[in-house]
């Protein structure tokens, strides 16, 4: 029901009028607009006298309207709505002025009722301006004149928003509250008494159609969010869809090179994709990045160097380390030359976060070991390294031992970069005692080789016997027996004189394998070392290496043959071109054999030289004069490592699971005298008199008992020890592990004793 004051105003004509002030809220008044239509009150609206779309009402033109209805209209009763919301937007001050003009304004005998929604303060306020204002029956003010209309500015409208004031004014005349009221307007409202919101970019647009956004502006260009919000809106405002639309859902670590190799927009879209679905980031180390990554210029740089800011001893560092690993394989040089730059910072740090993915790091771990020294860590690092610079146990009569210290040590020496005294005085030593005559010569190994129609020869140029640790590592890992036979070959080692094992090859499957030999030439290789320089092709080396013994792996599970072995022509050393001896005779030999060898002549005085097929050969480290020092390694001489050869054996595992058991581990106990004897039982093996076993580095031949026993002396075990980890090997394949504790005399006198009662 209309109020009284309001009744009473409606039903006298007669007098003098002015306009009267009806204060509302949000409750009331569209109820209170219907009442008044009802009673034929004609309706006016404030956006009527909007002479353009986003222009303000002109209130001069209110007032000269409102003032003439009464002789120019024969309806003389009118209501105004949108006053009041309109008001509101311009702020108090402005409502106050304009309400005291409207206060004083005469209208002759029109009736003009204000409903003023917003302003409630304000109307009640013009008591204060003409006390007589309520006895004249001019104002009421409704009990609830709350109100919850807020509107939003836009520069990024929707078909259902409003675009000018004009328009704004319209939808507020409806009585529309309940939500934000949209509206894209030139015009500025910092004085409102409503919630105004300005959208003036983008990404505030964005923000207000969508929820759960997890991005800040600061993460784009202006460009960029524009072009979001255009593509947003093609996607129903939905997150999930935009990103969606890319593929930027979920699986986040799969090609993501390829992720960063699209368009700039694509990159940035994929950025805020790890942004807003951090919680979906599998990959530990990429959500630690995103974390500590501000823009998307920055991530592909982070994710390839915020590793260096983890030190190895931070208890996050190994899972980072590691799926920071597979998430950069396959990233190019160029970008893996970021992160070198960035490692280098902290030598001594540095090492723990190289991986061996690229060819770049793997030739920077090398040299951060030639300066620093080895660490253990390497296994993990550069595994393929580690295993190079493993035990390797030879197996060749009574230079085992020998062979096996000295090319543990020649490995470890060829990456260090150094040659100490006490291992060159061994070099000498075995200059003058030619220790490796001992051995099988490679051509009678490989002439008793049977059943060459069935075996596939593969001459590695320049494979010596140092890199055996690695080679069996990768024969294992592809489930492959390996039998090694060390030889030696003829001198010099130079190809022109080792090469008829190949060229005499009566088997039908051959091949040769040179790329081993180029590298350790800087002429073919394209390794120019300058003194002092770490052994960087070694890495090179190691590929080369794997590359065969893959291709071993698939002769031989494809059956084209049934042994793949692998020979060579002479081996290469390292260590002689880091000496740089020169001897006091010139000679003329040409510089691919640096100087190591040279026609034979006359009345040299060179102990150190052999003289074999025309030629002086030296074996020590020595070079003789007139010919080009080589910068990478050489051959040509008589050192250990250029003239001792394997011939590796490669052939198919015999599928069995041999089970390994030690005999009464609780009773293995040492004698003083005759050391400590173990008996272990293997279900089965290929060879009864080919099985050994290995301790600390160190080689034990087992006899057979019967068909599954077998007995070991282990010899120079004479005192108590615990923990021992013993290999099994069934001739070079691994077939198991024992472990026992071994106990002293007195442990079993006592035992003897307690076993009396």
């Amino acid at each position: 029901m209309l109020c009284k004051a309001v009744e009473s105003y409606l039903d006298n004509p007669k007098s003098a009028s002015y306009f009267f002030f009806y204060a509302v809220g949000d409750e009331k008044y569209l109820s209170i607009l219907n009442e008044l239509e009802q009673r034929n009150v004609v309706v006016n609206r404030i956006s009527e006298f909007c002479s353009e779309d986003d222009k303000i009402p002109n209130i001069d033109e209110v007032i000269s309207h409102f003032k003439t209805l009464g002789t120019d209209d024969h309806r003389t009763k009118h209501v105004l709505i949108g006053l009041g919301e309109y008001l509101a937007l311009k702020g108090p001050a402005y409502t106050e002025k304009v309400l005291i003009r409207l206060l004083r304004e005469p209208l002759g005998t029109a009736r003009v009722i204000l409903l003023l929604r917003c302003v409630a303060q304000q109307v009640k306020a013009l008591q204060r301006v003409d006390h007589r204002i309520l006895e004249q029956n001019r104002l009421f003010i409704d009990g609830n004149t709350g109100s919850s209309v807020s509107v939003i500015c836009t520069n990024y409208p929707s078909q259902k928003d409003a675009i000018g004031v004009k328009k704004l004014l319209q939808v507020l005349e409806k009585g529309r509250h309940s939500s934000n009221i949209y509206v894209k307007s030139a015009l500025d409202f910092p004085q409102s008494l409503v919630p105004v919101h300005y959208i003036r970019t983008a990404f505030e647009a964005i923000q207000q159609v969508t929820k759960g956004l997890k991005l800040e502006e600061s993460m784009g260009k202006d460009d960029q969010w524009e072009r979001f919000y255009k593509e947003l809106q093609e996607c129903d405002c939905s997150l999930d869809n935009f990103f969606a639309r890319y593929g930027y859902t979920d699986n986040f670590e799969e090609d993501i090179y390829e992720k960063f190799s699209a368009n700039d927009f694509e990159n940035w879209v994929f950025y805020l994709s790890l942004k807003h679905y951090i919680d979906r980031i599998q990959n530990k180390y990429l959500a630690y990045v995103i974390v500590n990554t501000d823009s998307s210029e920055d991530l592909r740089k982070n994710l390839l160097t915020a590793i260096v800011n983890v030190v190895h001893s931070d208890e996050r560092f190994q899972d980072l380390y590691t799926e920071r690993k597979k998430l950069i394989k396959g990233f190019p040089d160029s970008d893996i030359q970021i992160f070198i730059r960035e490692n280098q910072i902290n030598p001594k740090e540095s090492i723990y976060q190289y991986t061996d993915n690229t060819e770049i790091e793997r030739k920077e771990i090398i040299a951060w070991i030639a300066q620093y020294g080895y660490i253990d860590e390497i296994k993990f690092i550069y595994p393929a390294l580690a295993l190079y610079l493993g035990d390797y146990k030879f197996d060749c009569g009574s230079l085992s031992k020998e062979l096996t210290e000295y090319f543990k040590e020649y490995r470890f020496l060829k990456v260090t970069n150094q040659i100490p005294d006490k291992f060159l005085a061994k070099v000498e030593r075995n200059a003058k005692e030619r220790p490796y005559t001992h051995l099988e010569t490679r051509n009678n190994v490989i002439l008793s080789i049977p059943n060459k129609a069935n075996v596939f020869l593969l001459w590695i140029d320049a494979l010596g016997v140092e890199y055996l640790p690695y080679i069996r590592a990768l024969a294992a890992k592809k489930g492959l027996s390996m039998h090694v036979d060390i030889t030696y070959v003829q001198l010099p080692t130079i190809t022109s004189i080792n090469k008829s094992f190949y060229e005499n090859w009566s088997g039908p499957k051959k091949d040769k394998e040179s790329r081993l030999d180029e590298i350790k030439h800087k002429e073919e290789g394209g390794y120019n070392y300058e003194p002092g320089q770490a052994p960087f092709h070694l890495v090179a080396e190691l590929e080369v290496i794997r590359m065969a013994i893959d291709r071993a792996a698939t002769e031989l599970f494809r059956h084209t043959c049934k042994s793949f072995v692998i020979a060579s022509d002479h081996g290469a050393s390292r260590l002689a071109v880091l000496h740089r001896q020169e001897e006091k005779y010139d000679t003329d030999t040409k510089g691919e054999h640096s100087g190591r060898c040279c026609k034979e002549f006359p009345d040299a005085d060179l102990p150190q030289a052999i003289r074999e097929n025309g030629y002086l050969v030296l074996a020590d480290y020595g070079r003789f004069k007139n010919s080009r020092a080589a910068n990478v390694e050489v051959h040509g001489g008589a050192s250990l490592e250029e003239v001792i050869v394997p011939i590796i054996t490669l052939s198919q595992k015999r599928q069995s699971h041999s089970i390994v058991k030690l005999l009464e581990k609780d009773a293995v106990f040492c004698d003083r005298r005759q050391g400590t004897t173990i008996c272990i039982y293997i279900s089965e093996v290929d060879n009864p008199n080919n099985v050994s076993v290995e301790i600390d580095g160190n080689r034990y031949t087992a006899k057979a008992q019967d068909a599954t026993h077998y007995e070991i002396n282990l010899t120079d075990m004479r005192r108590a020890k615990k923990n021992v980890s013993a290999t099994i090997f069934d001739g070079g394949d691994l077939i198991g592990e024992i472990h026992f504790d071994i106990k002293g005399k007195m442990a079993k006198v006592s035992e003897d004793f307690d076993d009396l009662f």
